[in-house]
């Protein structure tokens, strides 16, 4: 049985940044009222979106590019 053409995605490259929201192919940060939420796809067997609160400075630093959605991980110690 034929399903069809087989159709493959384009993953975002570039990093947007909007005045309260900073987005990468597989992640997020935004401002929710006083807090700054950083989303991100897990590596994790099971997979699926986890969130995490960071603060303003690591926001400012992000946006600045003086730290990656990487470093985070690595200073939250999240997976």
């Amino acid at each position: 049985m034929k399903l069809g053409k087989k159709i493959s995605g384009s993953k975002r490259k570039e990093v947007i940044f909007e005045p309260n929201r900073i987005l990468g192919p597989t992640w997020s940060i935004e401002k929710v009222g006083d807090r700054y939420i950083y989303e991100y796809m897990s590596g994790g067997l099971a997979g699926g979106l986890k969130r995490h609160e960071i603060t303003k400075a690591d926001f400012e630093d992000v946006r600045a590019g003086r730290m990656s959605d990487y470093d985070l991980l690595l200073k939250y110690h999240l997976s």
